[in-house]
C-alpha cells in the first residue's frame, strides 16, 4: 500500500487485539506477596477490587503480619492487604474524583498519579540527569467501562505520550483495548516504574534489542483462560524503515504515538503464567512489515521473540530474561539507505540477562516496614549478532574478496553489575550500582557516509540511545519515586 495516511483517531477504530489482565482472587496468605497483576499498561484499569482498611503500623518487635509491598504491581499505591486485582493504580480510598456535585455513576472513579527518576553516572563520561517524569490520568466510567492516558517528559525536555487506550471488560476470560498502547514484550516494557526495579538504569537487552518503552497505536484483546493463565494478542502499527541504525536496530522505528502513515500491519502477543503467588513467567512475540509504502523494501520484516521470569516474595528479588530479534531482508534496508561497513543494519540481534537480590532487613528488623535489596547479575548483549550475506561492501571497506569484516557479526558485550537498592517506602527507591565491563573491546569503528545516491536516508538516532550502545565500565546513582 502507499499514500494512505490515517490519524491515531482512525486507526483506533481498526481490528485489533491488546493485552490487559484480568481479576484474581482473594488476597493470598499473610506471609506471601499478592498475585502480580497482569503487566499489560500501566495500571491497567478494570474492575475495582474489594476495598480493604487502610494498614496498621505493627508494634515494636512484633512480626510482620501483611503482606510485603508488590513492587511489580504497576504504579501503586495500593494498601499491602489489597486483594492485587487489575485496576486503576491506586488506593480506592484514596481516589480523586473530579466533575460536577452530586451522585456519580456507580462503580465511577477517577485516579491521578505519576513516577520519576534522576540518575548520575560515572564512567568515561560523568552525566547527570532527570532521566523521566511521567503523569497518568485514569478514568472509570462503571466496572466495565475505563480509559487511561500518560504523558511522559524524558531527559527533561522530551514530551510525548506513554499509553491513551480505552478498554471494554466483557468478563474476566475477554476484554477489548483500542488507543496507544505498551507492546507485551519483556519484563522492563511493562513494568518500567524505577523503583520496581532493583539497578540504576533498564537493562540493555531492554533498550538495545527492545527499545522500551515501545508502544503503538492498535485495538485488541486480553483476558484470563486459567487460574493465573493469561492472555494478550494485539494488531498494531508497522514499523517506520527510516529508523533502523546498526546500534540499536529497531530504536526509532516504533510510531510510539505519532501520526503515522499505515502501510503495514504488526502483530503481537503474549502468554504468561502468574498461578504462584510472587512468581510471573511469560513469553511474548512480535512481527511487524517495515516497508514503509517503499517498494523497494517488499519482503522487509521483523520479528521479536522473548521469554522471561521474575519472583518477588520472601525477600527474595530475581528475575531473567531472554530477547532475540530478526529482521528479514535487512540487506534490502542497507541498499536503500547507502549503508555499509559499520552502519550496516544487522539481520539478528539478541541479549538476556540474569539478577537476584535479597534484602537484608527483612530477617534483622522485619518491623521495620522498609527494604535494602543487595543485588547482582550479568548481561550479555550484541544488537548485530548475524549479518545478511547479501550486504554490499565496496572494495574500499571490506580489502576482503569474500565475507569483510565490516560485514560480519559484532563482538557481544558481557556486563556485571552489583548494587544496593533502599527503598525507605514501597514507592521510593534510592539505588546505586557499579557495572563492569567484561568483554575484550573490539576495534574501534569509523563511520562510514552512505553511498552517494541512495534513495533513502536514515533518521538520526537519538543521543541517549546512542550512550546506551556505547555503555561500558561505570558507577550509577539513582533516585525514583512513584504516586
Amino acid at each position: 500500500m502507499s499514500g494512505e495516511s490515517v490519524t491515531k483517531a482512525a486507526f483506533a477504530s481498526a481490528l485489533i487485539l491488546a493485552w490487559g489482565t484480568v481479576a484474581h482472587a482473594a488476597p493470598p496468605p499473610a506471609d506471601d506477596l499478592p498475585d502480580p497483576p497482569a503487566p499489560g499498561a500501566s495500571g491497567s484499569p478494570g474492575p475495582s477490587p474489594p476495598s480493604a482498611a487502610a494498614p496498621t503500623s505493627p508494634a515494636a518487635g512484633a512480626p510482620r503480619a501483611a503482606p510485603e509491598p508488590a513492587l511489580d504491581d504497576r504504579l501503586l499505591p495500593m494498601p499491602p492487604q489489597a486483594t492485587a486485582a487489575p485496576t486503576l493504580p491506586i488506593d480506592p480510598s484514596a481516589v480523586v474524583t473530579f466533575g460536577p456535585a452530586g451522585p456519580s455513576p456507580a462503580g465511577a472513579t477517577t485516579a491521578f498519579g505519576g513516577y520519576g527518576e534522576a540518575q548520575l553516572f560515572l564512567g568515561d563520561d560523568r552525566e547527570a540527569k532527570l532521566r523521566r517524569f511521567v503523569l497518568y490520568l485514569g478514568h472509570r466510567f462503571n466496572d466495565r467501562v475505563s480509559a487511561y492516558a500518560e504523558a511522559a517528559v524524558e531527559d527533561g525536555a522530551r514530551v510525548g505520550m506513554q499509553q491513551a487506550y480505552l478498554d471494554v471488560v466483557v468478563d474476566p476470560h475477554f476484554g477489548v483495548r483500542a488507543g496507544l498502547m505498551l507492546v507485551p514484550l519483556g519484563i522492563i516494557n511493562q513494568l518500567h516504574e524505577p523503583p520496581t526495579y532493583l539497578t540504576v538504569d533498564r537493562p540493555l537487552t531492554d533498550q538495545l534489542i527492545i527499545p522500551t518503552t515501545w508502544r503503538e497505536l492498535g485495538l485488541g484483546v486480553f483476558g484470563e483462560i486459567g487460574v493465573g493463565l493469561r492472555y494478550q494478542a494485539a494488531v498494531l502499527t508497522g514499523l517506520d524503515p527510516t529508523g533502523f541504525s546498526a546500534e540499536a536496530p529497531l530504536a526509532g522505528t516504533p510510531g510510539n504515538g505519532r501520526t503515522v502513515d499505515v502501510h503495514d500491519p504488526a502483530f503481537a502477543g503474549r502468554l504468561e503464567f502468574a498461578g504462584v503467588p510472587g512468581l510471573v513467567a511469560g513469553a511474548g512475540g512480535y512481527l511487524g512489515w517495515a516497508r514503509g509504502g517503499h517498494p523497494e523494501l517488499a519482503g522487509v520484516r521483523v520479528g521479536v521473540a522473548e521469554g522471561d521470569v521474575r519472583y518477588h516474595n520472601y525477600g527474595l528479588d530475581v528475575r531473567a530474561e531472554y530477547a532475540h530479534m530478526f529482521i528479514v531482508d535487512s540487506y534490502r534496508l542497507n541498499d536503500y539507505f547507502g549503508l555499509t561497513g559499520s552502519e550496516t543494519i544487522p539481520a539478528r540481534g539478541r541479549g538476556f540477562y540474569v539478577q537476584a537480590g535479597y534484602d537484608v532487613l527483612r530477617p534483622l528488623w522485619p518491623e521495620l516496614g522498609q527494604e535494602l535489596y543487595v543485588f547482582g547479575g550479568y548481561e550479555n548483549v550484541n544488537p548485530r549478532s548475524r549479518m545478511s550475506p547479501y550486504n554490499w561492501n565496496p572494495s574500499s571497506i571490506s580489502h576482503i574478496p569474500d565475507e569483510s569484516p565490516p560485514n560480519a557479526p559484532s563482538d557481544a558485550k558481557q556486563f556485571v553489575r552489583a548494587g544496593l537498592c533502599y527503598r525507605p517506602h514501597p514507592q521510593v527507591a534510592l539505588k546505586v550500582d557499579v557495572q563492569l565491563a567484561v568483554h575484550t573491546a573490539g576495534p574501534t569503528t569509523v563511520p562510514v557516509p552512505p553511498t552517494a545516491g541512495a534513495p533513502g536516508v536514515l533518521q538520526p538516532l537519538a543521543p541517549d540511545v546512542a550512550a546506551q550502545a556505547l555503555e561500558g565500565t561505570r558507577v550509577g546513582v539513582g533516585a525514583a519515586f512513584m504516586f
